[in-house]
């Protein structure tokens, strides 16, 4: 792999929408999931530094802890902009104000079932994809859920017949760099991006209570997720 550091940003309100507001602070997997979120970042040896942008005094005590992790408040989300999703690009827009360095991941803070295999799988295609001159033909990373389905129309008429793999943008993480970024319109998802696709269950976002409680059944039954958790 190229010989360069790469910056984590991760941004953790204290309140995140009206639906679960404090879904950052609730246990999974035995620890809050803001602390999970970051624990993986940490867990990563390409990441040299963790940036969390946070208003939350619990956060920045304990992640003052860590000499990885610097602890930030620049940008404030408001509750529909959370339930919306409206804020990616300008929390990162803000949050490289105050942060040095070319190259940057950015993760959700609600994915407990991320692996740490698929962070540093997602890593590699951008180093061989953006970074390598040899192989070089996209300009960021970004993950992306894949779903196959027949598609009707309101008429309830089928459009497509023959099930083919729809990508939708899951929010998980997105790989750039700060030329691109400004050059693309201060735009994390580049004009030639690489897409990655992540398994379902790794996709699922503690955003409403219901979700959490998913999230509670599968961690405490991962036997029978074996595919996914191993043994």
């Amino acid at each position: 792999m190229s010989n360069y550091s790469i910056t984590a940003l991760i941004s953790i309100p204290q309140e995140a929408g009206y639906f679960f507001p404090d879904r950052h602070f609730q246990y999974i997997c035995g620890n809050p999931l803001y602390k999970l979120m970051i624990d993986k970042l940490e867990a990563i040896p390409q990441i040299g530094k963790i940036i969390v942008n946070t208003d939350s005094g619990t956060i920045k005590t304990y992640q003052s802890r860590s000499g990885k992790v610097k602890v930030i408040s620049v940008y404030k989300e408001e509750p529909q902009e959370t339930e919306l999703e409206l804020t990616s690009d300008k929390v990162t827009t803000e949050m490289l104000k105050h942060v040095e360095g070319e190259h940057f991941l950015q993760l959700g803070p609600i994915f407990p079932f991320l692996k740490q295999d698929t962070i540093e799988r997602a890593i590699e295609n951008y180093d061989r994809y953006v970074i390598n001159k040899e192989d070089r033909n996209h300009d960021s990373v970004f993950t992306i859920r894949a779903l196959n389905r027949r598609y009707f129309d309101s008429d309830t008429d089928i459009i497509r017949e023959d099930r083919p793999n729809t990508f939708l943008e899951d929010g998980i993480l997105h790989l750039f760099n700060r030329t691109t970024f400004l050059a693309n319109g201060n735009r994390k998802v580049g004009k030639k991006p690489d897409a990655y696709i992540v398994e379902e269950i790794e996709n699922l976002a503690i955003d409403s209570e219901e979700n959490y409680r998913i999230a509670i059944y599968i961690d405490e039954h991962r036997n029978l997720f074996r595919r996914i958790f191993g043994r």
